[in-house]
């Protein structure tokens, strides 16, 4: 069975309560939350402790932290990070500032 993570991270979440699994014959998709850098970092070791194979990580993350992350993780499980084009910037930082 794969498994996969998704992460969010925002102040405003609980980890414990706001996070999901989509379980299919052969994957599990899990999207988990954290509140900060530090919560993320300790989530991918956790993450990679327990077998998962990926993780993908909201544009809040950014690619040194996704980066750090991976290191944590002792290169065990690749971590990507969701970017917005340069062309979007704009109205995705509107939105995000409302």
């Amino acid at each position: 069975m794969k498994k996969y993570a998704m992460l969010l991270m925002g102040e405003h979440y609980d980890p414990q309560r706001d996070r999901c699994c989509f379980p299919t014959a052969d994957t599990e998709t899990h999207i988990l939350t954290v509140r900060n850098p530090e919560e993320a970092v300790t989530k991918a070791v956790e993450l990679a402790d327990a077998g998962f194979g990926a993780i993908e990580v909201c544009g809040a993350f950014g690619a040194d932290l996704a980066r750090r992350m991976y290191e944590a993780a002792g290169g065990r499980v690749p971590v990507g990070y969701v970017i917005c084009p340069p062309d979007q910037q704009e109205a995705n930082g509107r939105f995000w500032a409302s």
